[in-house]
């Protein structure tokens, strides 16, 4: 935050420097405050926000004379007329006291009112504005918390639909190009909870971008621009909501040959692939002749991230997007290291039904299960609403539960607090937008947990989470997470975790953003941050190869660990080779004092697929050739007492 706040100051002192040394502004300069000006009376002018005055039209009609004006004084002149066509603020007799704490109003910055580009007259025009707004409700924006069809935490009236005819049919003047861009902007340096965590501060994007959209010479144009303006919020969401309808416009492309990547160890990786010659495994060394770091490079102005886990998520879908039908050179290197190359063809959009990847196989459909070690299992993704009673029910008496949040839930983290929370208890702190006085939020303390009598879980709470892990999913690991005897497994999630909002610019170009500011109680924030693992664990290559879910095997360890009874050292002299197996597994007791072992070989499902009865000193082989590659449960039990091993079957 300081070093944004260096930035941001750095920025105002060049633009105050280079402004005061010019006799005429240049269109760049003059796009840049009339954007500020025509922005804070579009909020804070008691007509202009009551939509008693067309601010919109009054805007068309003064830019082009804003761009053709010859001097500083005529740039002014104008603004003066501006303003005065708002009509007169209506003056207030009472005090306003300003209270609000500094990190609830950084939004509210009016020192840009001293930038000597501004006449001292249009200054006074400013501060009347300023000093006489009194909070109240705006119509150009509204809380949307009470709609029957969610579209947005905040709604927009007059600005859902910007333009009315489509952007690649009727493409707008310039005047009204540059209205649409303002109204985004505006929207943003008012309504964003963190505009003080940028990379680049927004005064910045506005100054940037304003002479560009002025100059887009076509649809095309436009619409990328408004992509490359949402990836400055450094928000996941923007990333998804943000989206222009027409095919030339997409960026990145999005057909693709089929196959499905993950970005494993700094390589992306094949998890899924249609194709004979292409293994599970193999790595991306280049796609039409450029390495993964330069199509990274090429395509990161594009993508909205807040974190380069999620950056590189992106990634994974758009390494190898192109036009439709496009023919691709792909180059990857199999498992022994060696080059090849093959011409596909992008035609797959990658998210159909094709692109579903879970890392484990036998739990990608499960609701909820009971697996190895009498664990819980409960597949986030998959657990409806309704299903929360029952889930409980059954595995209550765990003494773990698994959550795997690796993926996007079902609303399902307060029912179930309800009945796991031992009480209620505060998990978050969120920033709330106050939409009666632009540029300011108000603190909402969550807290989530049974009203009445419960049955408080007892045993521990581990949370699968990954990448994938976005909003809804980040919420409810800040939910479960909050609870006695949690643990977290995995890695860095995406730092999204707030509701959004969203507009059209046109019917063919949507523009959204994350629209709550989310906080941990003590006031540590997950923007771009993400939720953080207790016990990291990530993915390798050769697990790809393998089928194994190395995050899960992280949390078996942990439960397993947590929920079998201490072995005695009679049942130690155990050994399984090969491990990785493809063929034949031999086990080999060495226990003289024991008579008689159940040896079981279970997937991670709890699904029993091999068992046998053995001496306490005996050699025993398991033919599991038939086994898909992944990990699988060696249980040799005697009487109470058991031991628990992994092994891996390759293919």
């Amino acid at each position: 935050m300081i070093l944004m706040k260096k930035l941001s100051t750095l920025f105002c002192v060049l633009l105050f420097c280079f402004s005061s040394v010019a006799q005429t502004p240049t269109y760049q300069q003059k796009l840049y405050i009339t954007g500020k000006i025509w922005g804070f009376a579009r909020y804070y002018h008691s007509s202009v926000s009551n939509c008693m005055v067309n601010w919109d039209s009054v805007l068309v009609h003064y830019l082009p004379s804003i761009k053709n004006a010859a001097t500083n004084n005529d740039f002014n002149d104008l603004l003066d007329s501006m303003l005065t066509a708002a009509g007169p603020m209506a003056l207030s007799n009472t005090p306003f006291p300003d209270t609000i704490a500094p990190e609830l109003k950084f939004n509210r910055d009016f020192s840009w009112f001293s930038d000597p580009l501004i006449r001292s007259d249009v200054k006074t025009m400013l501060d009347t504005i300023k000093n006489n707004f009194r909070p109240h409700p705006i119509c150009y924006v509204q809380d949307n918390y009470y709609t029957g069809a969610y579209s947005g935490w905040l709604i927009f009236p007059y600005d859902s639909l910007m333009r009315s005819n489509p952007l690649f049919t009727n493409y707008p003047d310039e005047p009204n190009r540059v209205l649409a861009f303002y109204k985004v902007w505006n929207i943003i340096r008012y309504f964003y909870p963190y505009n003080n965590a940028l990379d680049h501060p927004w005064d910045s994007t506005l100054y940037e971008y304003a002479p560009q959209i002025a100059d887009a010479p076509d649809a095309t144009t436009f619409s990328t621009l408004t992509i490359k303006v949402a990836t400055r919020l450094n928000d996941a969401h923007a990333y998804g909501l943000t989206w222009a309808g027409n095919a030339s416009a997409y960026i990145p492309k999005i057909f693709t040959p089929m196959l499905q990547l993950k970005y494993i160890a700094g390589q992306y990786t094949v998890v899924k692939s249609y194709y004979s010659e292409v293994s599970r495994g193999d790595v991306i060394v280049s796609v039409n002749g450029l390495t993964p770091i330069q199509m990274e490079d090429s395509l990161r102005p594009y993508i909205s991230a807040g974190n380069p886990a999620v950056f590189h998520r992106s990634m994974e879908t758009t390494l190898l997007g192109n036009d439709y039908n496009a023919n691709m050179t792909l180059v990857l290197k199999d498992s022994a290291g060696n080059d090849y190359t093959i011409s596909k063809t992008a035609n797959s959009y990658p998210y159909n039904s094709w692109y579903d990847y879970y890392p484990n196989d036998s739990l990608a459909t499960v609701s909820w299960q009971t697996i190895q070690c009498d664990l819980g299992y409960v597949n986030m993704g998959q657990l409806q609403d309704a299903d929360v009673p029952q889930m409980y029910d059954d595995l209550k008496n765990k003494k773990a539960i698994i959550f795997d949040l690796r993926n996007y839930p079902n609303e399902t983290a307060w029912d179930i607090a309800q009945l796991m929370y031992p009480q209620p208890m505060e998990f978050s702190a969120i920033t709330q937008p106050d939409v009666t006085y632009p540029g300011v939020f108000y603190w909402y303390h969550d807290v989530v947990g049974p009203n009445g009598a419960a049955t408080p879980y007892q045993g521990k709470v581990i949370i699968l989470m990954n990448e994938e892990t976005q909003s809804q999913a980040e919420f409810t690991c800040m939910i479960l997470g909050h609870m006695p005897n949690s643990i977290k497994v995995g890695s860095q999630t995406a730092g999204a975790d707030g509701n959004v909002s969203w507009f059209r610019i046109a019917p063919d170009l949507q523009f959204g953003y994350t629209n709550l500011g989310i906080f941990y109680p003590n006031g540590d924030s997950t923007q771009r941050i993400g939720i953080i693992p207790d016990v990291p664990s990530l993915p390798t290559i050769a697990g790809v190869r393998d089928h194994r879910d190395e995050v899960l095997e992280t949390a078996l360890q942990i439960a397993c660990e947590l929920s079998v009874p201490t072995v005695e050292n009679k049942l130690t002299q155990i050994q399984i080779a090969p491990n990785p197996a493809t063929e034949f597994v031999t086990i080999t007791l060495n226990n003289p004092q024991v008579k008689e072992t159940m040896i079981s070989i279970s997937d991670l499902a709890g699904k029993t697929l091999l068992q046998q009865t053995a001496g306490g000193v005996s050699k025993t082989d398991f033919n599991v050739k038939s086994f898909p590659a992944g990990m699988y449960i060696v249980t040799i039990q005697t009487g109470a007492q058991k031991v628990v091993k992994k092994l891996v079957v390759k293919s």
